[in-house]
């Protein structure tokens, strides 16, 4: 009867810390594997999960067990992610040798999560936990503090849902501060009340900036932002026209469709309106792709991005027209002005098929022309 003794790092220290992901099989090689992630962090835990699970491979041994020893790693999205890659793993592990049963060895109750994937796969003989003793000298308070906001397992579990809390409450504090102010028209702060809001919004946004990386975040999509601006500077003015022509279409919309009453109405019209608005900054997205296309990569076969504009607008008039002729239907606007949206109706519908029989032809007349030079 052979057991296999199966040692699990969930979050994917030893891949982190040392560059080792799994499976490591053999008792030299995870020797050697706990020894690097040792060194690099005398205080992970997996590292010593991994050797205590050598020794007890070394007690089976003295008593004449046939064993095997290995390791397997997951990731640092634990979860589906990380329990996904444990399980290929532990497959690869059984398809090379055949083992009658496992000895599961970790570090804690969170590696335990894993257990019904593996029950699953071969008989369990036990569960053996690897508990690290400290030192006294440093069982302090302080101590375990500082190691919770160092470690992003115990960080991401206590730090982002006490910052929620204290961020939501700082929050709500100053909304009804500010309601208020606005109704009793006393625009005093009464300083307990603004030193409690202001400490938890301060003290709630560091947990959650804190939990969640927020600022590693920042930096990375500042850095990342840059470097896009710098390879693609045309795309990139591309999407901030397009942002800004959005935002003021949706201001000059609302400003409009305050003066219009009843609320479906209004509704409607915002409708008909900011369409308009979402197509010029669709059509300035594209015609800077195309400026880019045909003029600095040099492709000058751009039939998509009109397909795309003369399509889009199509859908544009369609929608114009639907809404503005349901509007009739209610009652809205009179039988005069339904008629020229009608024609703006039909219009859209002559220029998406068009644009659609057009976008047929053209595709055709390209597969066909790489036919005849030998592309396939």
């Amino acid at each position: 009867m052979k057991t296999l003794i199966l040692n699990i790092d969930r979050d994917n220290d030893y891949g982190i810390k040392v560059g080792i992901t799994g499976p490591v099989i053999g008792y030299t090689q995870c020797y050697n594997t706990a020894g690097k992630l040792i060194s690099a962090d005398p205080e992970d835990s997996d590292a010593n999960a991994l050797f205590g699970a050598l020794k007890h491979y070394d007690e089976l041994k003295k008593k004449n067990e046939d064993v095997e020893i290995a390791l397997i790693t997951g990731d640092t999205d634990v979860g589906e992610k990380s329990d996904e890659k444990l399980s290929l793993q532990l497959d690869e592990i059984l398809s090379m040798d055949h083992y009658d049963n496992l000895i599961l060895i970790s570090d804690g109750a969170e590696d335990d999560y894993i257990t019904p994937i593996i029950a699953s796969r071969i008989k369990i003989r036990y569960i053996k936990h690897i508990l690290v003793r400290h030192n006294e000298n440093i069982e302090s308070m302080y101590y375990y503090i500082v190691k919770a906001f160092q470690d992003k397992k115990i960080s991401r579990k206590f730090t982002i849902p006490i910052g929620l809390l204290l961020l939501s409450y700082g929050v709500a504090l100053l909304i009804f501060t500010a309601y208020s102010m606005v109704i009793s028209r006393s625009y005093a702060i009464v300083p307990s009340s603004g030193a409690i809001m202001l400490v938890t919004i301060v003290i709630g946004s560091y947990f959650i900036g804190r939990g969640a990386e927020i600022k590693s975040k920042t930096i990375t999509l500042l850095a990342g932002l840059k470097e896009y601006s710098q390879e693609t500077k045309i795309s990139l003015l591309s999407y901030v026209v397009s942002f800004f022509i959005i935002v003021i279409g949706f201001t000059y919309t609302y400003e409009v469709t305050l003066k219009t009453a009843p609320i479906l109405n209004k509704i409607l019209v915002f409708l008909t309106i900011f369409a308009w608005f979402v197509y010029a900054s669709y059509l300035s997205k594209a015609l800077f792709d195309a400026f880019e296309e045909f003029f600095i990569i040099k492709n000058h076969s751009i039939s998509k991005i009109w397909y795309g504009i003369s399509f889009s607008l199509a859908l544009i008039l369609i929608s114009y027209g639907m809404i503005n002729y349901i509007r009739y239907i209610i009652g809205f606007i009179s039988f005069s002005s339904v008629f020229i949206y009608s024609v703006l109706l039909i219009a859209g519908i002559i220029l998406a098929l068009s644009s659609a029989i057009l976008h047929k032809y053209s595709s055709t007349l390209k597969s066909k022309s790489k036919n005849l030079f030998g592309v396939k």
